[in-house]
This record gives C-alpha cells, sequence and structure tokens, in this order.
C-alpha cells in the first residue's frame, strides 16, 4: 500500500486509546502514518494490533509510556497510539444535499444530532458514541466556539468519532433553516422543554443539543419546532450532562425509529 509522506501532512492528531486505535485502523488504514506501541506490552489483543498495523505496512515503533503519554496528552492510552490524518468534516450542504428528495429511501428515519457551542471534547466524544450506537445519520457543529474531533473527542469516544459523519456549518441558525425549508423537523434539547416521550418526534428531524454551561442559546431555541426535556427527580441533581442528556434523548428517538 502507498502512503503520503508525514512529513507533507501539517493536519495530523495522535490518538490514543486501544479502541480508538484499531477503529482508525479500520476505517481509514490510508491515513495512518506510524503506530507507538508502549515497550515491553505483551497483551494478546496489542500483539493482534502491531500484526494489523504491519499487515497494512503502518511503521511500527516501541516507546516508553511516558513518549505516549507526552504525544497524546494523557496516560490513558493503553499502550498505543496512532499518528493519523486529522479527520476531515463535510460541509452540512452535503448533508441535505443527500437528502432532498422527500421520496429518498428511509428518509422517514433520518435524525442528526447538532450540536449548540458543545466545547468540552469529552462530551462531543460521548455524545458521538451514543449517536453511533443509535443509529444517527451525524453530527453537525458549528466551526466557531465548539470542540472538534481532537484527540481527546476521539479517546472519550472510544473509536465512535471513526464510525459516525461530522458535518460543519459555519452558521448554525442558517444550518438549520435551510434543513427546515428541506422538511425537517428540529428539536432543542432543554431542561423546561415537553417531556420527550409525550412529543410527536417526527421524522426527518435534527435533535439540537445545547452547551454544557448554558444550554441552548435563545436564538437556537427560537428556531426549534418543540423544545422537548428529560424529567427530573426533586430529591436529585437539577440538570444532568450534556453528553448524558442526550443519549437519553437519542434512545427515545430511536425508539421511535420505523423499521
Amino acid at each position: 500500500m502507498s502512503r503520503s509522506n508525514p512529513r507533507l501532512i501539517v493536519s495530523s492528531v495522535w490518538i490514543g486509546g486501544f479502541h480508538s486505535v484499531k477503529e482508525t485502523l479500520d476505517s481509514r488504514p490510508e491515513d495512518v502514518f506510524e503506530l507507538w506501541v508502549a515497550a515491553k506490552n505483551q497483551n494478546p489483543e496489542i500483539e493482534e494490533i502491531i500484526r494489523q498495523a504491519r499487515r497494512l505496512k503502518v511503521p511500527v515503533h516501541f516507546r516508553d509510556k511516558d513518549e505516549l503519554s507526552r504525544v497524546t496528552g494523557t496516560d490513558r492510552h493503553q499502550g498505543l497510539a496512532v499518528k493519523a490524518k486529522e479527520r476531515g468534516v463535510l460541509s452540512f450542504s452535503a448533508f441535505l444535499d443527500r437528502w432532498e428528495n422527500p421520496g429518498t429511501s428511509k428518509r422517514e428515519n433520518v435524525f442528526l444530532v447538532a450540536l449548540d457551542q458543545i466545547q468540552d471534547p469529552q462530551n462531543l466524544g460521548a455524545i458521538a458514541r451514543s449517536a453511533s450506537v443509535l443509529g444517527a445519520s451525524g453530527l453537525l457543529i458549528s466551526d466557531r466556539r465548539s470542540a472538534s474531533a481532537s484527540s481527546g473527542a476521539l479517546r472519550s469516544s472510544a473509536g465512535a468519532l471513526e464510525k459516525i459523519s461530522l458535518y460543519e456549518a459555519s452558521n448554525l441558525g442558517q444550518a438549520l433553516l435551510s434543513a427546515k425549508k428541506a422538511g425537517f423537523w428540529i428539536y432543542g434539547a432543554a431542561s423546561g422543554g415537553r417531556l420527550a416521550w409525550e412529543s410527536a418526534l417526527n421524522f426527518p428531524m435534527i435533535l439540537v443539543i445545547g452547551s454544557e454551561g448554558e444550554g441552548l442559546r435563545k436564538s437556537t431555541a427560537d428556531l426549534c419546532d418543540e423544545l422537548v426535556g428529560i424529567p427530573v427527580s426533586p430529591a436529585g441533581v437539577s440538570s444532568l450532562n450534556a453528553s448524558v442528556a442526550a443519549g437519553i434523548l437519542m434512545y427515545e428517538i430511536a425508539r421511535r425509529r420505523k423499521t
């Protein structure tokens, strides 16, 4: 397999963690420049990763754990790291073009998750993992004040960000308006919203998740067809983490989809 000289690639990222490394090798081996393995690691699963990398002609190097921690920015690399080309994102117009025709097969099952200024890479990763498991068609992120598919997000998603499509819009509000014109329903996650299981949850849809501290911006909430929420016990905490709330709402959406 031929591969580009990594020195010519500026936008590269170190990805650590067993699942993230494996998904990267499985899904886009042509983008992987090298694999680092902690020295003296005799884990059978890691040995299989090494064999896979060598079959793909990915250079394998053995390094101290401290070196893996340095390049990945964490001690939770599980003795593995790959240097790979940074994940690309698609324009949101590409998503709308795909589902432009109202008669498109399975359009009635489509749901996308949009992130309104989610800035914590761990939240992005966790939302991506739930979205991948529950069948979302992708994630829509803004190119401003939002987390990107960084190494931290990749670790948190346990490889899910390698499996789900990422779409980007320079202006989330304009993107949601375009989606509404194309026949998509827009639902915003909000603590005071109608209980999700009492909502119609029409398809195709976009579920919008607000930022960790402030929730949905007012301008975003005003664009939603309905705000949906989750009941919170009076004896419990006042709100859920953004990624946890997103997972619960996505489960309800997945449960409603036609089979």
